[in-house]
């Protein structure tokens, strides 16, 4: 075998954080935290959607749960170690290509720490490869994976307002497809998809016509502040567009964690250096299971009521040369996948902070030319991140305020839920 290294020094091959180092030491070389920092270089390298992202961050953060819950007790297993092999085995699995750069040097190195007996190592091996093994199975089984029948038009062929089509910036090799559709009918962990119709359900009539007032109102806001030419936005708010969404595919990036490793690091920063890892394998769990259930629900809305994006109104009625700061995504308007993913993980964090919101922390850009940011609440953040959507031409304030208020719902059950798993156990939505 190779000759191990320190865990610090694996912490610093790592590197890339989205921001700064957490404050208490603890967390910082916590077997939690080192896998969950891992999961972010496999997302960066990866160059993950925030979508994608979300499935990967829950199921790590499932499988170092069910690893401190099944070994408690057992004096044949080491704790620790049985979340890293669960953690590994979820990431080598996902992505075999990283295993042997990524992921098992590190898992080595756990293993040379922990001083455990062969026995006690293969024990704890036997328990997280198991449970690794058991969400690859529930994911195989994901109705979110299943082919998709919906296609939109295109803009020569709308007939309607207010309807998705490709947008122009979509058209063309690679991108006239559409992102995870699917994702619809997806196997939710923890949240049960017979609760989304009706949690849904006051959302799927709500999205402003074209004409209204309140649709007008919103629509002179982008149409100032979200372009490429943008008279009426400030530098800081461009940067914003950039700065909350993360260089992820599609963003012009490299690759980063993504609002929904922003959100880890954040909580990161401001969990209580006192937690165990199991307290923040439970935290983690609660997070990353509140990112993908509340996407799962974003996109029941998203293809029941296929909504047109803001340059293909902007185009038709008001100027058609009118171009969004940054790529439109593929995927219908409303409402806000970035603002859903966010609302969920929002909401467990600052339930886990006992409702208190009035924080310091500092977060690192993922942009050579954009500085890091200081926020003293996490509602200001919370408001940024949803703006950065407008900013970006790529929604409608409607978009990301019923999109956090969707997620926040998902991850408020989630954090009351977390021990009632039913990944893999439930049938898919029925349209």
């Amino acid at each position: 075998m190779a000759r191990a290294v320190s865990v610090l020094a694996a912490l610093a091959l790592i590197g890339l954080l989205a921001f700064t180092a957490p404050a208490a030491a603890e967390l910082k070389d916590s077997i939690v935290i080192k896998w969950t920092y891992l999961a972010q270089r496999v997302v960066r390298q990866l160059r993950l959607t925030n979508q994608l992202s979300a499935k990967l961050y829950g199921h790590v953060g499932v499988a170092q749960y069910l690893a401190y819950k099944q070994a408690k007790g057992n004096a044949a297993v080491n704790a620790d170690l049985a979340s890293a092999f669960a953690a590994h085995s979820v990431l080598a699995r996902t992505n075999p290509n990283l295993a042997p750069s990524v992921l098992d040097t590190p898992l080595y190195e756990d293993v040379v720490a922990s001083g455990v007996s062969v026995a006690v190592r293969d024990a704890s091996a036997a328990l997280g490869i198991k449970i690794g093994i058991d969400i690859a199975t529930a994911s195989a089984t994901d109705a979110g994976l299943q082919v998709s029948y919906y296609r939109p038009g295109y803009p020569d062929s709308l007939a309607k307002d207010d309807v998705y089509v490709f947008t122009p910036e979509q058209i063309g090799a690679p991108r006239d497809f559409l992102l995870y559709p699917n994702y619809a009918n997806g196997s939710t962990f923890i949240y049960p998809v017979s609760k989304i119709p009706a949690l849904t359900a006051p959302y799927l009539k709500a999205p402003f016509k074209f004409g209204s007032a309140d649709f007008e109102a919103e629509n002179k806001v982008v149409l100032e502040q979200g372009g490429t030419y943008a008279p009426n936005r400030t530098p800081y708010d461009t940067d914003t567009a950039r700065f909350w969404l993360g260089a992820v595919s599609g963003s012009g990036g490299q690759g980063s964690a993504g609002v929904t490793g922003m959100v880890q690091n954040i909580s990161i920063a401001l969990l209580p250096g006192t937690y165990t890892p199991e307290q923040q394998a439970a935290f983690f769990a609660k997070l990353g299971t509140a990112f993908y259930d509340a996407i799962v629900a974003v996109w029941y809305v998203k293809f029941k009521v296929p909504r047109w994006r803001p340059i293909t109104a902007i185009q038709k009625y008001y100027n058609a040369s009118w171009t969004p700061l940054l790529g439109t995504p593929q995927h219908p308007e409303y409402p806000s996948a970035h603002q859903g993913i966010f609302g969920g993980g929002w909401s467990v964090l600052v339930r886990e902070l006992g409702g208190k919101t009035d924080y310091t922390f500092t977060v690192k850009s993922d942009w050579p030319n954009i500085a890091d940011r200081t926020y003293t609440n996490l509602n200001d953040a919370a408001a940024e991140a949803g703006n950065s959507r407008i900013f970006a031409g790529a929604h409608w304030a409607q978009a990301n305020n019923d999109a956090f208020a969707i997620g926040k719902a998902v991850g408020e059950y989630i954090y009351d839920n977390i021990d009632k798993l039913i990944y893999g156990k439930q049938a898919p939505l029925k349209w």
